[in-house]
């Protein structure tokens, strides 16, 4: 969800009147964009903080205002810890923006699960992304699996990703067989020369036993 601004107008600008508004813990801002007139305005520092802290640059506008905007620009002091003024752009209330989303699970499945995927890219109003995707998993059974398809989107979402990709798997998966060891092929190959070298022998014998059964016979 966007944040809220309780915006006020801030008639009176220059240096001395926002130090005055910061003093009753409120920031300084302008509101901009879409060919409309320049609007001043002062927000509560906590709603500020509450933005920055949830890394979250939309916002829905109330108050003296009434319009969804875009955090464009922040002033901070010398020190990077308080917020010293705000640039606002007016954007569309219905405009989206593309966005990576966790995947999250919900539920208790009937045997273990193997989650291959855990966030995917989406496209999402702006003015009201979701926290997360959810995958409800308390049907599943051994074998069952969840695709991207098989999620529940909230509205205004459309993913961007294949929907037959694998989000998660229910069961045992089996290990792949383990390919022969070094050891075994060398115990093999010994094997083979020990084979051939006795067929050698063998044949050696059977000469010289020819051989001297024709010296006899002479």
């Amino acid at each position: 969800m966007a944040e809220l601004f309780q915006t006020e107008a801030r008639e009176l600008t220059g240096s001395a009147n926002t130090r005055r508004l910061r003093r009753a813990g409120k920031v300084p801002a302008i509101l901009y964009g879409q060919g409309k007139d320049v609007v001043h305005l002062s927000i509560p520092e906590a709603q500020v903080n509450s933005a920055i802290r949830n890394n979250q640059p939309y916002i829905q506008l109330e108050g003296e205002v009434t319009e969804s905007a875009q955090i464009q620009e922040l002033q901070w002091d010398a020190l990077g810890t308080t917020v010293l003024h705000i640039d606002l752009t007016r954007m569309n209330a219905d405009a989206t923006i593309e966005v990576e989303l966790a995947i999250s699970l919900v539920g208790d499945a009937q045997d273990s699960i193997n989650q291959v995927l855990r966030t995917t890219t989406a496209v999402v109003p702006a003015m009201n992304i979701p926290n997360a995707l959810m995958a409800d998993i308390s049907s599943l059974a051994n074998g069952d699996s969840i695709t991207l398809g098989d999620l529940e989107l909230p509205e205004g979402v459309s993913l961007l990703s294949d929907p037959s990709t694998v989000v998660l798997t229910c069961g045992t998966v089996e290990a792949p067989a383990a390919p022969a060891s070094e050891e075994s092929t060398d115990d093999n190959t010994s094997d083979d020369e020990q084979s051939s070298d006795d067929s050698a022998t063998d044949k050696d014998a059977a000469g010289e036993a020819a051989d001297k059964e024709g010296s006899d016979n002479e």
